[in-house]
């Protein structure tokens, strides 16, 4: 009288394995939720970046427009300091003969 019925040993034949694929599918189940939701903000998040792309994009083109307009060439820098030092010596130069005929320095 050991012996357990046949029809509780079918029984639990038949419900252990139904209960493990009853929580592997709960399992996948949450983790495909979890992927799902994950994948939907990266989505957003790409989406928000590829926005500030253009945004950094179309201002960085302003801004290139904007130098060019303005810019300088080193040339052109230059010239306007050679000008520059030579009217400063000019000036320098009609300071010393200011100061020669005012006696203050003497004559060379």
């Amino acid at each position: 009288m050991n012996e357990v019925p046949q029809w509780a040993s079918l029984t639990v034949a038949l419900i252990v394995p139904a209960i493990a694929i009853l929580g592997f599918w709960m399992s996948l189940s949450s983790r495909l939720t979890k992927a799902e939701v994950t994948a939907s903000e990266a989505e957003d998040d790409a989406k928000q970046a590829n926005e500030k792309a253009t945004l950094l994009s179309a201002s960085f083109a302003l801004y290139r427009e904007q130098i060019a307009r303005e810019y300088i060439h080193r040339e052109v820098m230059r010239e306007v300091e050679d000008r520059l030092t030579q009217a400063i010596e000019r000036l320098g130069d009609r300071l010393d003969r200011v100061l020669e005929r005012s006696g203050f320095v003497p004559q060379k």
